[in-house]
């Protein structure tokens, strides 16, 4: 997202150096998914459609396979009772699950996770870690993860300790 860095930026074996706007908006979309603190979900639509919505932005699947992939994404979530529900009759954990399920719609290499549990109780923190393990263990997925919980960090492969924007552990 900042293209102001130094060093050298692979992403699924291609260097992201020289990208256009238009490229590294393309690799944004299909190479990675987003989590962030707040789910962001579009309350006018159901959670179907919202998990549905990046895949419609790809162009590379129809609504139909897009909808049963939606779909089959909150089944692996435990979430799919809700596919019909509009966004905003949905509790918070069950929003950020739907969040998370609209980040893999595209087959992303790379999770990126902004405190996804933030706002979270310590049950859904819970879930959502577990959701997170599954997919690095399962579907073989990257996922990087900021968070200024301890508790979270510590359970998980690799932490790397930040402070002021340089790296210090």
């Amino acid at each position: 997202m900042d293209t102001d860095y130094t060093g050298e930026l692979i992403i699924d074996n291609e260097s992201m150096a020289n990208k256009s706007e238009v490229e590294l908006a393309f690799v944004r979309n299909e190479k990675i998914g987003f989590v962030f603190q707040f789910h962001y979900l579009l309350n006018e639509f159901s959670v179907l459609k919202n998990v549905m919505l990046p895949g419609f932005k790809s162009n590379k699947k129809t609504e139909e396979e897009l909808e049963q992939r939606a779909f089959e994404l909150l089944t692996k979530l435990g979430i799919e009772k809700l596919a019909k529900k509009m966004a905003y009759q949905v509790s918070g954990g069950e929003k950020q699950r739907v969040a998370i399920a609209r980040s893999l719609i595209n087959d992303p290499v790379i999770l990126m996770c902004d405190e996804p549990t933030g706002n979270l109780d310590s049950k859904n923190t819970d879930i959502v870690f577990d959701i997170f393990n599954e997919l690095v263990d399962t579907l073989n997925k990257t996922i990087l993860i900021v968070t200024h919980d301890e508790n979270f960090a510590k359970n998980t492969h690799r932490i790397i300790t930040m402070q002021d924007g340089r790296i210090i552990s």
